[in-house]
């Protein structure tokens, strides 16, 4: 019986130690960005239960963003967005729309390529939502520069 313990004890000692050096699996790439995770999630989550409180020219960028996406996507108020954090290097986006794949990616690929005359700081973190709020639909952020892209 001590034996068997002793054997259990080993065996998740080496257990353990295994995964302990294991690395973080790489983020996937999705919709022209790249997936957030859970933990990320749940901190910008926090963040927007702070609230946000609009300039006169956030007012303005919004408006052409919804602009933009509306132009993208052929209709009206298909999608509705607030802004839950900005400052100089990044900015987060709480995006509602319906559960559908094309239109997120439509979206997500608008938001993260496209600077809006500068006006869009070069991080973006943006949480996709239905219209209850209360399914995640999808997380995505900018990809980040490698050094080989930026010699290029």
């Amino acid at each position: 019986m001590r034996t068997t313990i002793k054997t259990l004890l080993v065996v998740v000692t080496c257990l353990t130690l295994a995964n302990c050096n294991k690395t973080p699996a790489t983020p996937q790439e999705k919709y022209c960005g790249i997936e957030i995770t859970g933990f990320e999630v749940m901190d910008l989550k926090t963040m927007k239960g702070k609230g946000y409180t609009y300039t006169k020219e956030d007012k303005a960028l919004a408006g052409d963003m919804m602009d933009a996406v509306n132009e993208k996507l052929g209709t009206e108020d298909a999608v509705k967005f607030s802004f839950f954090m900005k400052d100089d290097k990044t900015i987060g986006i709480y995006v509602i729309t319906a559960d559908d794949q094309e239109v997120v990616e439509k979206v997500s690929c608008l938001l993260l390529e496209n600077d809006f005359n500068g006006r869009l700081p070069k991080e973006r973190k943006l949480l996709f939502y239905t219209d209850d709020h209360d399914t995640l639909v999808a997380a995505i952020k900018t990809k980040k520069e490698t050094k080989e892209e930026a010699e290029e």
